[in-house]
């Protein structure tokens, strides 16, 4: 292994590790739902899949990523996991005995997330490697593997201040909604960015401030659960005297 072939595999994580920061909060925010002893399985699934989802992606999605509406759809498929993320996250805070999700769905969910938020990402990783898959596949499990301590990080802060969940559903949100102002840029004739001709600034900031405020605040407009009412305990039978107690309480007055 030479030294140009190990400084292309560094220069590979470094990218990854510079377009991939905010797939960490993705990560911590999918796990901080689960049960402490849930959690590091999560992750460490979520994540395994997600490496072998990008290798793939990378290694044929130069050309894919021209067609007209993946973008689209990635950005539709991640606001919806940033508002079903919230909606759980405030089911937890109503009823915090119970899980609101489980170890199966984070780890689907912490996939998905990874591989829609690296469609972007992957152009600059496959021109970095040059197509490898040898390199490729280095240079994910080094950049994702520090990207597991840094969601461990962030996945402890926000189960202890739920709030936070907040600033990272509205990150992937932001995300979802510049991933759809880039592929109207492109279906409308652009070359995949806003503030061209094709899509203007305005309607991108338009679009990602949008799907932001949507997210955020699914919680109010979403149908509630009813609240579980206890039963109330029926009254309890009043004795009644009988005719021999009647009579000896109506002597007591009397006398």
């Amino acid at each position: 292994m030479t030294a140009e072939y190990i400084g292309s595999i560094l220069k590979l994580v470094l990218i990854d590790l510079v377009l991939s920061g905010d797939n960490a909060v993705v990560i911590g925010l999918a796990a901080h739902l689960l049960p402490p002893r849930h959690r590091r399985k999560a992750m460490l699934w979520g994540c395994g899949v997600a490496i072998l989802m990008r290798v793939s992606l990378t290694l044929v999605v130069a050309q894919l990523l021209l067609v007209p509406g993946l973008r689209l759809v990635g950005g539709l498929m991640l606001a919806w996991i940033a508002a079903k993320l919230l909606q759980e996250g405030a089911d937890a805070g109503e009823e915090p005995d119970e899980s609101p999700t489980t170890l199966w769905k984070a780890i689907v969910r912490i996939a998905m997330a990874d591989f829609i938020m690296s469609l972007d990402n992957v152009l600059a990783i496959a021109g970095a490697s040059d197509s490898d898959p040898a390199r490729v596949m280095i240079g994910l499990v080094l950049s994702i593997s520090m990207l597991l301590l840094l969601s461990a990080v962030i996945m402890e802060v926000m189960a202890r201040y739920r709030w936070i969940a907040f600033l990272g559903a509205a990150v992937l949100a932001w995300t979802a909604a510049d991933m759809m102002a880039k592929d109207f840029s492109l279906m409308a004739g652009g070359d995949g960015h806003d503030g061209t001709s094709a899509f203007p600034a305005w309607a991108a900031w338009l679009l990602r401030f949008a799907v932001v405020a949507l997210c955020l605040s699914v919680n109010m407009w979403r149908p509630r659960k009813p609240a579980t009412v206890p039963d109330r305990a029926s009254p309890l039978p009043v004795p009644r005297a009988s005719a021999t107690q009647q009579a000896d309480a109506a002597r007591v007055v009397a006398e």
